[in-house]
């Protein structure tokens, strides 16, 4: 068999499978801070322990094929994904902290039926899930650094919503 018939079979049996492709948005909160209540909040530093957070977020997520990391414009969230970019060779894409429906349209056209990872904020997180279909009211306590929200857009209805903690 010629490579040209063999690359056009190939390809006639994988467009269906592209066709298909869900993309699945993981979103965490950045790890935890070092800093005064007089710090300026965009330029607020990871503290010793959001640092060892971001680093445990990179092994969890190293081998989850992550083909974009979106952050918002504030130190924190570029620190706590930093690790994973390193691993995985995958720039940061700085977005401005805002519209989550915006965002969630860039991700959609950009990256459809891939692997997204989203690090922002406990009042910017809710938003992004909702602005992805889930439709459940979402809360972040400011406590809570470690959860994981995996979203996941079925072919159709509302999206999956899977809740983990690391």
């Amino acid at each position: 068999m010629k490579a040209s018939t063999f690359a056009s079979i190939a390809l006639a049996l994988l467009l269906p499978l592209a066709a298909h492709a869900q993309q699945t948005v993981i979103l965490v909160r950045h790890a935890e801070l070092q800093g005064t209540a007089m710090a300026e909040p965009r330029e607020m530093p990871l503290s010793d322990e959001g640092k060892a957070r971001a680093q445990r977020l990179a092994d969890l997520l190293a081998g989850a094929g992550i083909a974009a990391i979106y952050v918002t414009d504030f130190q924190r969230t570029n620190q706590t994904a930093q690790p994973l970019s390193y691993k995985i060779d995958r720039p940061l894409t700085t977005v401005r902290k805002g519209d989550s429906r915006e965002l969630v349209a860039r991700m959609r056209k950009e990256h459809a039926g891939q692997t997204v990872l989203v690090v922002g904020h406990t009042d910017t997180l809710p938003g992004l899930i909702k602005a992805l279909g889930y439709p459940a009211e979402m809360k972040i306590e400011p406590q809570d650094y470690g959860n994981v929200f995996i979203v996941t857009q079925e072919s159709a209805g509302a999206p999956v919503l899977l809740r983990l903690h690391y």
